[in-house]
């Protein structure tokens, strides 16, 4: 595969913002989904947990088998991630049974996933929090003591819905940032259970409800592993240039707050462990410190995930090809000059 890989699209499908969506195949089939997955909901919280889960991760790799597209983007992050990766991100030679091996873990940990989220809503908050050790939440504890707000950023790893809920029952004031352009039907359903956790979900478009969590000193979640875009941030994750979003350096900068990297790890089935790294200011703004505020973001991260990569479940273009590597290289040196907020 020497085609570059293209930029993951903007989720954006509706003319305007909190409009019903319109009647389209599209629309359908979502519908379709979401009913599919009630019903499974019922019958997955109906039976034990472990079996249900162990299907789960056995099942999941038949999508890679059969899904051509996202196969190819499984095996690249992978090969990048291993190190195996030729400059476009194509397994090297030779390495294609390592970088198959690791992409079919992914999967298997994404069907295990599958299961517990499909367990949430016949789950009680006692039930859910006891599986997750919040002995690192001391960070939380001190940020709460202080009235000062923080943005934790994470990626779609191990089980973010177990850490959130977990925070939940320790009564933080934490909001999630989600996007419901996609399975509105799901996304209903997903925030009226995690607002019986006592988490708040804010529609990505909330610029508003986004700074007011900063006001109050409250504690914004972000997820950024969406996939690279060219609009990005430019960094380094895993040795290769690739962006992440500039939300978090922007909102931390201008709501005088911490980025806090952080990781809901599985340990084994039925119990999680949040890891979180280090406080990382974004300074007054400028693209030179957007810049140092994202590089350390993808540094901490990808320290994080290397502690149970496999649990990285992300199946989107994360890099670019060489030559968009090196324009981003570029960006990245120009902006690092620019010292001054607003700077061109």
């Amino acid at each position: 595969m020497n085609e570059q890989q293209p930029a993951t699209p903007s989720p954006i499908r509706r003319e305007t913002p909190g409009s019903a969506p319109r009647f389209t195949p599209r629309r359908l089939w979502e519908r379709i989904i979401y009913l599919f997955a009630v019903a499974l909901m019922r019958l997955v919280g109906a039976l034990p947990p472990r079996p249900v889960e162990a299907l789960f991760a056995t099942l999941a790799p038949l999508a890679y088998l059969l899904w051509p597209a996202k196969r190819r983007i499984a095996n690249s992050n992978a090969a990048v991630v291993l190190g195996v990766a030729d400059p476009d991100g194509n397994p090297l030679p030779g390495s294609e049974a390592a970088v198959r091996a690791r992409a079919i873990a992914s999967y298997r940990s994404y069907g295990r996933f599958t299961a517990e989220l499909l367990r949430l809503p016949s789950r009680s908050l006692d039930a859910i929090s006891a599986e997750v050790d919040l002995r690192e939440t001391i960070v939380l504890d001190e940020l709460k003591s202080r009235g000062q707000a923080a943005i934790f950023v994470g990626f779609h790893a191990g089980n973010n819905e177990l850490g959130a809920a977990s925070l939940g029952k320790k009564a933080y004031d934490v909001s999630v940032v989600a996007d419901d352009t996609a399975f509105p039907e799901m996304y209903e359903l997903l925030r009226r259970v995690r607002a019986s956790w006592g988490i708040k979900v804010i529609d990505w478009r909330a610029i508003r409800e986004v700074f007011g969590v900063m006001r109050r000193g409250g504690v914004l979640v972000l997820l950024i592993d969406w996939g690279w875009k060219p609009d990005g941030i430019p960094c380094q994750l895993f040795g290769r240039w690739t962006t992440l979003p500039s939300g978090p350096a922007v909102i931390a900068a201008r709501g005088n707050a911490p980025i806090i990297p952080f990781f809901v790890r599985r340990e084994r089935p039925g119990a999680f462990y949040i890891l979180y790294g280090t406080p990382i200011s974004a300074g007054n703004g400028s693209p030179a410190a957007q810049l140092a505020a994202t590089q350390e973001t993808a540094h901490q991260m990808e320290q994080l995930i290397r502690t149970e990569p496999t649990q990285w479940n992300c199946f989107k273009p994360l890099w670019p090809n060489a030559a968009e590597q090196r324009r981003l290289e570029e960006l990245a040196a120009q902006m690092a000059t620019q010292h001054e907020r607003g700077a061109a």
